[in-house]
Formats: structure tokens, sequence, C-alpha cells
């Protein structure tokens, strides 16, 4: 029940997607890597819980816990739409939903294929 205003919106949210809009790019992590690195409007960002976060995350990754509900809608209201955000999860689950939300609310966003543990297996950076 916790969680179910946030899962509406983000069905609401494939639904309209399903409906015409365009698809949320999804990049492996390489690929990922590289786009954000190339845009000078690129924020990372990291929906994962505060203990995942602290154990490992990408250099520079700003922290919004989708499974916070109210903490991830007032964190949605201080991001900035002129802005790409490339969103991650632990495995692509929570960052695709995040980033339907997001795309439903005028956001430019990025996912990454695989989340965290696709990073990891390929050998990419982490901060701790």
């Amino acid at each position: 029940m916790k969680h179910l205003f946030m899962t509406l919106v983000s069905t609401f949210g494939l639904l309209s997607s399903a409906a015409g809009d365009e698809a949320i790019p999804l990049l492996a992590p390489k690929a990922f890597q590289e786009a954000f690195q190339a845009d000078s409007t690129a924020v990372i960002l990291d929906v994962r819980r505060p203990s995942e976060f602290a154990e490992g995350h990408l250099k520079g990754a700003v922290l919004l816990d989708w499974l916070s509900d109210k903490a991830f809608v007032e964190g949605l209201a201080k991001l900035d739409k002129s802005r790409t955000h490339y969103v991650y999860c632990r495995s692509g689950h929570r960052s695709h939903a995040a980033a339907t939300l997001m795309k439903s609310r005028g956001f430019k966003v990025v996912e990454m294929k695989g989340g965290y543990l696709s990073w990891v297996s390929e050998g990419l950076p982490v901060e701790k």
C-alpha cells in the first residue's frame, strides 16, 4: 500500500508512453558512461536506497531514493528539467519506474540497462 501512488503513477506513465510518446533510451553501462560524459547537461541519478548508495555508486551520482515516495517526489521538484537525467538502480527495475514517472513529468531521461550490477560486472569505476 505504501508505494501504491508511485506504482499507479509509473503505470500511467507506461501506458502513456505506449500511446505514442518517444521511448526512454536504454543504454548498456559503457554506452551510458560515454553518453553522460559527453553530455554537458548530465545529472547522474541513483534511485537506490541510501545503504546501497553507501556501498558504492557512480562518481558524481545524486541519490534520490525511489522507495521513499515522499522524498522522491520532493527531490524531483528540486531537479532541473532542462538537464538530462541518467538514471540507474541496482538491476534496472526501480530506475525504469523512476524514469517513466520522470518522463511523464517532462524530464529528459536515459536509463542504464542492468543497473549497478551490470556496471560493476563490466569493471567500470565506482566510488564509496
